[in-house]
Formats: structure tokens, C-alpha cells, sequence
């Protein structure tokens, strides 16, 4: 009982501080002017993760806290975002090594998330240090998703009208996800 409310306790904190996240341009978020998605940057250290799935990380590594573009992977970026702190998201999640890992588990790096609008606007993301991707710019609903890894894809197979990610992709799925994003 005392992990979960410390968890939390470190979440509210996460999204009530913000941590200068986005602040002026600050922390590698880039705003997609031209077209392409922005990856983002590297976090920092300090506290500790975890909780929120299936207790386990496949990676074998942890979000060791902090504010930034790498913060809280497999976390409800959108909902924490539309508080008012760091910028604000129209589409955003993280890419996890496995279906069921926790949140806070850090994700797959590299990973090309290929955005396609319902206008055929085809906008390339690439997973950051924790395997969160994100995007501050419109996107005409619905919108399909396809990952390209090490040579494979794997395309999503219904079209979305929310950008929230978390809101199906959680450790034990939800709204017809089989859990997680994951890498193909």
C-alpha cells in the first residue's frame, strides 16, 4: 500500500512541477513546423519509477525520474499535459519492449512511428531514449499508425480518434489493445 501511494505521490509531483519541460523551447521539444515530428531529448536522473503494470520491465531498465521529453514512459502524457504544465500534446505514447510492462519501464529507442491523418499527411515520429514519442501539431481524425523497426513494421488496425495513447496501450490493454505498444 505505503509503493502505491508513494507512486502517486511522485505522479502528482511529476505533473504539478513540470520541471521546466518544454518551457521557451527548452528540453530538445521541437514543434513540427516543417512537417516532421520532433524526437524529443534526453531526460535526467534522480528518484525512482515504477507500478502501474505488469511489474516487470523487459528492457531491464527503469525511468530514474526527472522532467523532460524522457519523463514517465508508458504514462498518460495528454492527461498530465492538459493540466497547463510543459506543452500540450495531440498525439503522444511510448513504445515498450513488451506488452505488459510497467509504467515507468523504459521503452524502445529508435523506433520510426509513421503518423497518416485522415487527410493522407503522412508525419514520421522517432521514439526517444525511453521510447516515448510525441507531437504538439493538428492531426485530421482519424489517423492510422504503422512502426518500423530494424527492418520490420507492424501497422495498427483500426483508425484512432484520440491521440492518447495510454488511454488503450496500458500494461493489461484496454479498448480492444492487446496491451502495450510494442516494437515490431
Amino acid at each position: 500500500m505505503r509503493h502505491w501511494m508513494w507512486l502517486a505521490l511522485v505522479t502528482l509531483v511529476a505533473c504539478d512541477e513540470g520541471g521546466g519541460f518544454g518551457e521557451g523551447g527548452e528540453g530538445g521539444f521541437e514543434t513540427d513546423e516543417g512537417g516532421t515530428f520532433g524526437t524529443g531529448g534526453s531526460g535526467g536522473g534522480g528518484g525512482g519509477g515504477g507500478g502501474g503494470g505488469g511489474g516487470s520491465c523487459s528492457t531491464g531498465s527503469t525511468w530514474r525520474g526527472g522532467a523532460g521529453p524522457t519523463m514517465q514512459p508508458g504514462g498518460d502524457c495528454i492527461g498530465c499535459h492538459s493540466g497547463g504544465e510543459g506543452p500540450r500534446f495531440t498525439l503522444a505514447g511510448t513504445v515498450m519492449g513488451d506488452y505488459d510492462d510497467a509504467t515507468a519501464c523504459e521503452g524502445i529507442e529508435g523506433v520510426k512511428v509513421h503518423v497518416t491523418d485522415a487527410n493522407g499527411q503522412v508525419r514520421t515520429l522517432t521514439t526517444n531514449a525511453t521510447g516515448n514519442f510525441y507531437s504538439t501539431a493538428a492531426i485530421a481524425m482519424p489517423y492510422t499508425i504503422e512502426l518500423e523497426y530494424m527492418g520490420s513494421t507492424r501497422a495498427m488496425a483500426t483508425p484512432q480518434s484520440s491521440g492518447n495513447c495510454v488511454s488503450c496501450h496500458t500494461a493489461s490493454g484496454s479498448g480492444g489493445a492487446p496491451g502495450r505498444i510494442i516494437a515490431p
